[in-house]
């Protein structure tokens, strides 16, 4: 009994030997050296050094738009910056017009309808004004924080900034000619 053991031990050793697979790490000796001489495990390096170098060139392509992208992204801060520095010069120079209609209001008296109406004007001037500070404000809270936002929206970032700029040009504008009635009614 002991010969029937030992040849039905060795014949299941001999047939797990026999059992082949592709991957080196799950295979015995026999796979490993039927892996060797048919190159398949060479063909497993290549075919991970190809996978590997698309993965590095995805990667590259990615890090080159992810440079582009930062310099939108700045670019568009730098007009935001600008165009908020512009609204913040106006809203200054209307702070000072409304000294001098002050002044003016006292000089003249309160009941010249020429004063009255520049009043409102300057009223409804610095209304628009503070809407433009907000807008802008939103504009660069929620259009210009990240890549990703950039990415979906920089459009719409781009139209609503020279919208907003278009309307701090007309503000701009109303200013001046509230600026010239405020001169005329000086004199």
């Amino acid at each position: 009994m002991s010969m029937k053991l030992v040849l039905v031990l060795g014949s299941a050793c001999l047939v797990s030997a026999c059992a082949t697979t592709d991957d080196p790490r799950e295979g015995g000796f026999v796979s490993g050296v039927q892996g060797l001489s048919s190159g398949t495990y060479e063909r497993r390096v290549r075919d991970r050094e190809d996978n590997l170098a698309r993965l590095r060139a995805v990667q590259e392509d990615l890090k080159q738009e992810t440079t582009g992208l930062d310099a939108q992204k700045q670019q568009r801060q730098k007009l935001l910056d600008e165009e908020q520095r512009k609204l913040a010069s106006l809203n200054k120079d209307v702070k000072a017009l409304e000294k001098k209609l002050a002044a003016l209001s006292k000089e003249q008296g309160t009941s010249d309808k020429r004063v009255a109406e520049l009043d409102k004007r300057l009223r409804e001037l610095k209304g628009q004004l503070s809407k433009q500070g907000s807008a802008l404000d939103a504009l660069e809270g929620g259009g210009v924080g990240s890549a990703d936002a950039l990415e979906g929206s920089g459009a719409g970032v781009d139209t609503r900034r020279q919208q907003l700029e278009a309307q701090r040009l007309a503000l701009q504008k109303e200013y001046e000619e509230l600026l010239n009635l405020t001169l005329m009614l000086a004199q």
